[in-house]
């Protein structure tokens, strides 16, 4: 099948969302399908650091993106997001008439409101509008849930994220150190991401911060006298660091899945979480990580869980499984 799928994520964008659309583009090329990508540098753009490091907001189109659109002769239109370029795409679907397949894959409104106090009703309002396909692929039951309280109508399908769990080293003979425990969190350094419940934590041992992102400068200059702060941006310099960690600690309660749920408890880190409906799609509560309304509880918990049974859970999210799920997801235009 010739399969378009339009995103303003970049492949060098450092997020969830971009390592979700890397593996389901690569399981698709592996199936034979034929994937055509529609993204930022496609049109001329602005970076937009408040809102994300690296994120660029397409304005218009580049000369000729029409034409190519049409020469490439798709039998299936997914748009991965909602911003300028999915603007785009979406208006061209609805002008040429052709059916197409919309994803939800970030809280979008609570980023707003958090960075720049935009009122969810008004969020949530662009959203109803925006997803006006014929299939609305979520990570989450809870955010199909979610979905459907806010009015969003076409049929809402659940698309569980594939990881690269072998990316991420496992030992098997790793054992968490209760007596001095290094607690990590890694990924993108935000504001909704919601760190400093994780810095406050009154916990044993040690604090570790990993990624980069518009707001690590601003959380190191804070804390960095109580916390170890690691400005990284590959899954390679991740992989080394978090094998000297014990729990992965995930203060976040926007987040739809969490990738990095997956690939911690890949190489063995039970992860501590609030019971959000994010983590409730990956976590195995008292075997691969805590759920709990206290962070603090959850954390300190996590000590006593097994790291095999860890790096098992995370087997269950195959690439596989969740490109087969994408592709049976897609409507023919």
């Amino acid at each position: 099948m010739r399969i378009l799928i339009a995103t303003d994520t970049t492949p060098t964008l450092f997020s969830g969302a971009t390592t979700q659309l890397k593996t389901t583009i690569e399981g698709l090329r592996k199936l034979g399908h034929t994937v055509f990508i529609v993204d930022p540098r496609d049109f001329y753009s602005v970076e937009s650091a408040k809102l994300q490091k690296g994120f660029q907001f397409a304005l218009w189109p580049k000369k000729g993106l029409e034409d190519k659109i049409l020469n490439f002769s798709a039998e299936a239109i997914h748009i991965y997001t909602e911003c300028g370029v999915g603007i785009y795409m979406r208006n061209f679907c609805k002008k040429h008439n052709l059916r197409f397949s919309t994803s939800y894959l970030t809280r979008l409104d609570l980023i707003l409101k958090t960075r720049f106090w935009i009122p969810s009703a008004l969020t949530n309002y662009y959203m109803r509008w925006f997803h006006q396909g014929d299939v609305i692929m979520t990570v989450s039951h809870g955010i199909r849930f979610y979905l459907e309280t806010i009015g969003c109508s076409p049929p809402i399908k659940v698309w569980h994220p594939g990881v690269h769990t072998e990316k991420f080293t496992f030992n098997p003979e790793k054992k968490i150190n209760k007596n001095h425990p290094i607690f990590l969190y890694f990924g993108r350094i935000d504001k909704e991401k919601n760190l400093e419940s994780f810095i406050e934590l009154d916990l044993p041992g040690e604090k570790w911060i990993l990624g980069s992102g518009g707001d690590f400068l601003e959380l190191k200059h804070k804390y960095g006298n109580s916390v170890q702060f690691f400005e990284i941006s590959s899954q390679e310099e991740i992989n080394q660091l978090i094998q000297k960690g014990d729990v992965f600690v995930f203060p976040s309660k926007f987040d739809t899945f969490g990738i990095v749920l997956v690939e911690a408890n890949a190489a063995g880190l039970p992860c501590a979480t609030f019971n959000e409906a994010g983590p409730r799609e990956v976590i195995k509560n008292r075997v691969s990580g805590i759920l709990h309304e206290d962070l603090t509880i959850a954390s300190l918990e996590c000590l006593e869980l097994s790291p095999k049974d860890c790096h098992e859970q995370a087997q269950h999210f195959s690439i596989e499984a969740s490109v087969k799920k994408f592709f049976s997801s897609l409507v023919p235009i």
